[in-house]
């Protein structure tokens, strides 16, 4: 049986995540790129083809929407659906870091 995919189950990925959380505000996709990189200092690096994939794919289930053009480029807005999807996803990571911090002794009694 084939896996589902994020966008079926509503289980993102780190970078459907990232880039979901990126139009919380109208934006662009380069500038979205720009914004994972800064929000995790590096950490992350999303390019042209993982971004525009996800953002067409994010469009077709509904959860964010091309608002406006700016410029030639197109200005990308999460939809409430997608606001609905995102923030089940942080509560679900919450959850998780909670758990881990549980078991590994607490934040403050960092192991890693």
């Amino acid at each position: 049986m084939a896996r589902l995919s994020p966008y079926e189950t509503g289980e993102l990925t780190d970078s459907i995540f990232l880039i979901l959380l990126t139009t919380m505000e109208l934006v662009h996709g380069y500038r979205m790129m720009q914004e994972i990189t800064d929000m995790t200092n590096g950490e992350v690096e999303i390019g042209p083809a993982t971004m525009y994939t996800t953002l067409k794919k994010l469009k077709e289930v509904g959860w964010v929407c091309a608002v406006d053009d700016m410029d030639g480029k197109i200005l990308y807005e999460i939809t409430e659906e997608g606001q609905t999807i995102l923030k089940k996803n942080m509560t679900y990571r919450k959850r998780l870091v909670e758990a881990a911090e549980h078991w590994m002794g607490g934040a403050e009694n960092e192991k890693i």
